[in-house]
């Protein structure tokens, strides 16, 4: 597989034990399963107690990338893991849907806050969701950061 110049860098970090992973760009087939093997690989070597995956930076979904994501939630699952999809935009959203892409068995949230209080808290609905008591510094998770370079394949 050929792969181009043209890199991306994601960073993951942990922040309440959970995987954040934001991507802020449109992401090439490619691109996204080295992001997918990145996380499993995190997923098996961290003990977290769920993983985000922030897409509100990607406006265009096709059926291939949504896929991807989709196996992505599914082995992260498989791992013992919950995970959310988050910042979904509009045209993402109706594409999706557009294309009946399957949707069912994921779980996702509208901001980056709601997402983790899902997993930090194991409420299953959004809209179930209360503000969260306010940790004090000795109770709050240190923050760490990983890059990743994922790179678009020739086109």
């Amino acid at each position: 597989m050929t792969i181009s110049s043209q890199s991306h860098s994601i960073t993951m970090h942990e922040t309440q034990r959970c995987l954040v992973v934001p991507i802020q760009e449109e992401l090439s087939q490619t691109a996204a399963v080295i992001i997918q093997q990145q996380i499993l690989e995190r997923v098996h070597a961290r003990p977290l107690i769920g993983v985000v995956i922030d897409l509100a930076g990607v406006q265009i979904i096709d059926s291939a990338l949504w896929t991807t994501f989709i196996n992505t939630s599914r082995m992260i699952k498989v791992m013992g893991v919950p995970s959310v999809l988050t910042g979904l935009n509009p045209g993402a959203v109706a594409s999706i849907i557009d294309l009946q892409l399957d949707c069912d068995e994921i779980e996702t949230a509208m901001q980056l806050e709601d997402a983790l209080t899902m997993l930090t808290r194991g409420c299953p609905n959004p809209s179930e969701l209360a503000p969260a008591p306010e940790a004090t510094p000795a109770e709050a998770d240190p923050t760490t950061n990983t890059a990743i370079d994922a790179s678009n394949d020739a086109q």
